[in-house]
């Protein structure tokens, strides 16, 4: 490969070993420090140059198969020019590099120093797709509609696809602060897996930095060279993690009002936000919260599911949660039938320790506030306002006519607003799409949400596809298939999603656009 290290950005990233390179952020040395075929001068002049550089570089663990990495053999790789070299011979490689790494038995090469402690810098976040029965549409626009970046990455495996986004500024882990950079990336990767398993199937439980199949001529599907800015990424993680919680913690309807209904007490309201409750306080810790919050539950007859499903949110968002067995146990035992209900003393000393203090416990004759009925209401939020909309989409609009059409005014009167109110809804969401076609009185609006476009995306390629099928298109190889459908996602990605160019695409039967950078 040269002295020349790889830019970020470089057009000429095309080979596996230069695509390596790029994904590990030049974290390794450029030659071998023994045995090197490098031109002598080159290897001293390197040599000299790293001897000035105060950030020691790492290594990478690889390994020739599966079966040799399920018994944990391998190879520790320090070098570019050794990956160059034996790639085609690998079958499996740390992406993310370690400090270092050694072998517990040097001839049998039982490889040791692959653990997250050791990690010296995180480089890519990545992830499974274990199997082949899936649309890569999904994966592209799911992307798009969680306004996340655009893959790096995409490998195709035995099972199914391996899919890479090479951040632009590595987590560099260390272990200060119980290793709170290590922390934080593994959390986005837990983010980002979260969004997209509802667009393809993620396994999500894959080590977020271990081994990832290697890239090799014969697998990559689609390599492209602008890595994901970090910054951003953590902007879209902190935002994705406050809407999960704001769907969690929702406002609690109760059907039957004459029915005690603990979860919409204050109290409990209060308690279930609060996060930052600890382990050593008597009668007000973790376990005395979680139980309390369940039996809330259980006096309120909500269905055990119901109750697991947001007290396990709850303890997700604890500073320090219970493990999944102490959680199990502690609801099943709150679910058993042998408590009467909630112990006043415990919720009163739980909300003076964690809360604010605004809330009180009043018991079954106390006050329960619940939220009005809509039509109580004068005025709609800009919110509910936006999912009424889309709710009408989903009901009446299809795949195969996504659109709503119409003056300003006849959808305004359907969805029973202002026009003014439609406007402000229009301009303020980011889940609509609307297109004016024409001017003046004449105009006509064509309104769907981003959603049902997915929707219909996908469902005129299954057309397209049963067409060619009709016709007995000849087939070809399916790497070469795959690429092809890669082509024509990326032909919409890389255009703003409710632009005229994005929505024509559902009459669009022109050629596929040569795809940049793909091996």
């Amino acid at each position: 490969m040269g002295e020349r290290e790889v830019n970020r950005m470089t057009k000429s990233v095309v080979s596996p070993a230069e695509i390596m390179q790029f994904m590990t952020h030049n974290s390794l040395l450029l030659y071998k420090t023994k045995g090197s075929r490098a031109p002598l001068d080159r290897l001293t002049a390197y040599q000299k140059t790293e001897k000035k550089n105060p950030y020691r570089k790492g290594a990478v663990f690889v390994s020739p198969t599966k079966e040799d990495l399920t018994e944990g053999k391998g190879f520790v790789v320090t070098s570019y020019e050794t990956l160059g070299e034996k790639y085609n011979q690998l079958s499996h490689w740390t992406p993310n590099t370690y400090r270092g790494g050694t072998y517990y038995d040097f001839k049998k090469r039982i490889i040791k120093g692959h653990k997250r402690e050791n990690l010296k810098q995180i480089n890519v976040i990545g992830f499974d797709i274990d199997t082949k029965e899936v649309d890569l549409y999904g994966l592209y626009l799911g992307c798009e509609e969680l306004k996340l970046p655009r893959p790096n990455l995409l490998l195709e495996t035995p099972r199914g696809y391996q899919c890479f986004f090479v951040l632009e500024t590595p987590f560099y882990v260390h272990n200060r602060e119980d290793y709170k950079s290590l922390r934080i990336a593994e959390r986005l990767s837990d983010n980002i897996r979260k969004a997209l398993c509802k667009y393809v199937p993620i396994d999500m439980n894959c080590v977020p930095f271990g081994f990832y199949r290697i890239p090799k001529e014969d697998n990559i599907l689609d390599f492209y060279e602008e890595s994901a800015n970090t910054s951003l990424l953590l902007s879209w993680s902190k935002n994705f993690e406050e809407q999960e919680k704001k769907k969690f913690l929702r406002v609690v309807y109760n059907s039957n009002p004459s029915s005690m209904n603990l979860c919409s007490s204050d109290w409990y309201k209060a308690l279930i936000q609060a996060t930052y409750i600890k382990t050593g306080h008597n009668s007000a810790s973790r376990n005395n919260a979680l139980m309390t919050l369940a039996l809330a539950n259980y006096a309120s007859e909500r269905p055990y599911e119901e109750a697991y499903d947001e007290l396990d949110q709850f303890n997700s968002y604890l500073d320090h949660p219970l493990s999944k067995a102490e959680f199990e146990k502690t609801l099943k035992s709150a679910y058993s039938g042998k408590y009467k209900g909630v112990k006043r003393s415990y919720v009163e000393g739980l909300l003076e320790l964690w809360t604010d203090g605004s809330a009180r416990f009043q018991g079954r004759e106390g006050w329960y506030k619940f939220k009005k009925e809509r039509e109580e209401r004068e005025r709609s939020h800009y919110d509910e306002w936006e999912e009424d909309i889309l709710r009408y989409i989903e009901m009446n609009r299809s795949p195969e006519n996504p659109f709503l059409e119409g003056s300003l005014v006849m959808l305004a009167e359907t969805f029973g607003m202002a026009v003014s109110s439609l406007k402000e809804v229009l301009n303020r969401s980011s889940k609509l799409i609307k297109r004016t076609v024409g001017r003046g009185r004449a105009a006509v609006t064509k309104l769907s949400s981003r959603s049902m476009l997915f929707k219909g995306l996908l469902h005129m390629r299954k057309k397209q596809l049963n067409l060619n099928q009709s016709n007995h298109v000849s087939p070809v190889s399916n790497t070469f298939t795959l690429r092809r459908e890669i082509q024509l996602v990326i032909s919409m990605f890389d255009m703003p999603f409710s632009s005229q160019e994005e929505i024509d695409i559902f009459n669009d039967s022109g050629p596929i656009p040569t795809i940049k950078n793909t091996s």
